[in-house]
């Protein structure tokens, strides 16, 4: 059952920006009813089999990532503490409750692959290119054939590439297996729309994450993970391919369950 609360005036404030859209909601409760209004808020806890952090009313991708809270008024009540670690200051009346909301959802793609339930997954590219540099005589002069170069006279080659950036949110066990058997792989199907043997797995970035504080008093962590992909790397003309292929998709499964 949803914790009495009220919207303030001036609530809710939307952005829209590069990130798509993020949001602001202020809330007003009952002090003591605070910690249940912001487990409500961020998901009740995903090592105790939770549930999801409350979406953006409309929009369903929008969801709530932090919340402030603070006390509406200066009714303290009265108290004495017996240590700096023992006790907290109470109020009569209300806390001020402020979520903020954050779009995260895989950006106009229907390819990306499933993940583990309770998680969250986005997506970003970019686009570039490398510089290689080779010896004279390795080297061509587009429309002019007939031309040669100095075996010492270096050149340089543009070589363009594409980077799919996958975000693993809220991850409780991650798959640290098979990260550590994928880095420098190809894959061995289609991925992200990238055909099999186009798509190197360059590593990942992991680090912790907060979820909430839990009902028994202790914070609960989860990690969150970002996967570079690099479609159409270069690879060396040899009768035996230098690099092995895996299944990406044991990327996005918990290291329990692979």
């Amino acid at each position: 059952m949803t914790v009495p609360f009220k919207e303030l005036a001036g609530s809710p404030r939307e952005t829209y920006g590069p990130e798509g859209m993020r949001a602001e909601r202020r809330f007003l409760c009952a002090w003591e009813q605070r910690d249940v209004l912001v487990e409500e808020l961020l998901g009740d806890g995903y090592e105790f089999g939770g549930s999801a952090p409350a979406g953006y009313p409309g929009k369903s991708a929008v969801l709530a990532m932090r919340v402030g809270v603070e006390p509406f008024d200066d009714d303290l009540v009265e108290q004495q503490f017996p240590g700096l670690s023992e006790g907290l200051a109470a109020y009569h009346g209300f806390a001020k409750v402020t979520a903020d909301y954050e779009l995260l959802a895989p950006a106009d793609r229907n390819d990306v692959p499933a993940t583990e339930d309770n998680t969250l997954l986005s997506y970003r590219m970019d686009s570039g290119s490398e510089t290689l540099t080779l010896a004279g005589d390795d080297l061509l002069w587009p429309g002019n054939p007939e031309a040669t170069l100095p075996s010492d006279a270096d050149g340089s080659v543009q070589l363009p590439y594409t980077r799919h950036l996958l975000t693993w949110h809220r991850v409780l066990s991650p798959p640290w297996t098979a990260m550590r058997n994928a880095t420098g792989t190809l894959n061995d199907d289609t991925f992200l729309g990238a055909p099999a043997g186009t798509l190197l797995f360059e590593g990942a970035t992991a680090g912790r994450e907060f979820l909430r504080v839990s009902g028994l008093a202790d914070a609960e962590f989860a990690w969150r993970i970002e996967y570079r992909f690099r479609e159409n790397a270069l690879k060396t003309v040899a009768a035996q391919p230098l690099l092995r292929t895996t299944d990406f998709d044991l990327l996005l499964k918990y290291e329990a369950s692979i």
